[in-house]
């Protein structure tokens, strides 16, 4: 997204009610699937995986329109953001399942890795984890603009969340905050920095990222998955699930496939409840053979 139309939504958006906002960006969804053959052919092949042969050109069509719509959602949010307390942003929480699970990983004591997907509004995140007490550390997508990346960033740290960047030097202190007991969240769904490794993902091999993962089996972490999905304009349920790891074999490659396939169970699980919601616009599925 342009900085300067970002900058234009944080003024504009708090002001105006979500029942108006609501029908814009039905409109401005649809019209952005129709007219971005990139977007159409993109979402369109990840309702095809997610849904199954079995599913009608209708419905995977439909659901693809609603991919982009949820994006455009996620963009209204975060320019949103700003202008909401962290209690404010806990009261939209229409539900939350699973967070003694949270908590119990937690009290562990030895670190948790929290892996989520661009589904509904992971952002929510970075505000609910400070706002329970839960010293947290969160990976950050690389965006083109540092301007854009610089203005995102400082929405995100409002809520007392630290940030980190998928480098040399944010790894390392991924690790260290592991080992310290924070609670270590990225999105493991979408090979963002082109470094995952082939994994049968909704039944075809794709490039997937499962660097959060061999850091939570290097360091014992507790490892558990996180999905915020809408329920309706401006309002969330958050789940919070435990992924039971594959005892160790002592092969460390074969221990970290087997891990990274519960990750992905649960991921297409997830997926599968809300479909549309799923708003990951790069392509998954790139031919690997």
């Amino acid at each position: 997204m342009p900085y300067w139309l970002l900058r234009t939504l944080m003024l504009v958006l708090p002001c105006v009610p979500l029942r108006v906002i609501a029908p814009l960006v039905w409109l401005a969804g649809g019209l952005s699937w129709y007219t971005s053959r990139q977007l159409r052919e993109t979402t369109t092949d990840h309702m095809r995986h997610a849904l199954g042969t079995s599913a009608s050109r209708a419905t995977v069509e439909a659901r693809a329109r609603d991919c982009v719509r949820t994006a455009a959602w996620y963009w209204v949010d975060l320019a949103r953001a700003p202008r909401m307390t962290p209690e404010q942003t806990f009261a939209c929480l229409d539900s939350v399942e699973g967070l003694e699970t949270l908590f119990e990983a937690y009290d562990a004591g030895r670190g948790v890795v929290l892996l989520s997907a661009h589904l509904g509004n992971p952002e929510v995140f970075a505000t609910l984890l400070p706002y329970l007490g839960l010293p947290a550390a969160i990976f950050v997508e690389p965006l083109g603009d540092p301007r854009v990346h610089a203005l995102i960033e400082s929405t995100r740290k409002r809520g007392g969340a630290q940030m980190l960047e998928p480098n040399t030097a944010g790894l390392r202190a991924a690790l260290a905050q592991i080992r310290c007991g924070v609670i270590l969240g990225g999105l493991a769904d979408r090979d963002v920095l082109g470094t995952g490794k082939p994994y049968v993902f909704f039944g075809e091999r794709a490039a997937m990222p499962d660097g959060m993962m061999e850091m939570a089996l290097r360091t014992g972490a507790a490892v558990v998955a996180g999905w915020v999905t809408r329920t309706r304009p401006g309002r969330y349920a958050a789940v919070v699930e435990r992924i039971a790891l594959p005892k160790a074999s002592g092969d460390r490659q074969n221990d970290l496939e087997a891990a990274q396939y519960a990750y992905i169970d649960a991921l297409e699980r997830a997926i599968m409840r809300t479909p549309g919601q799923w708003f990951a616009l790069a392509p998954i599925w790139r031919g690997l053979q």
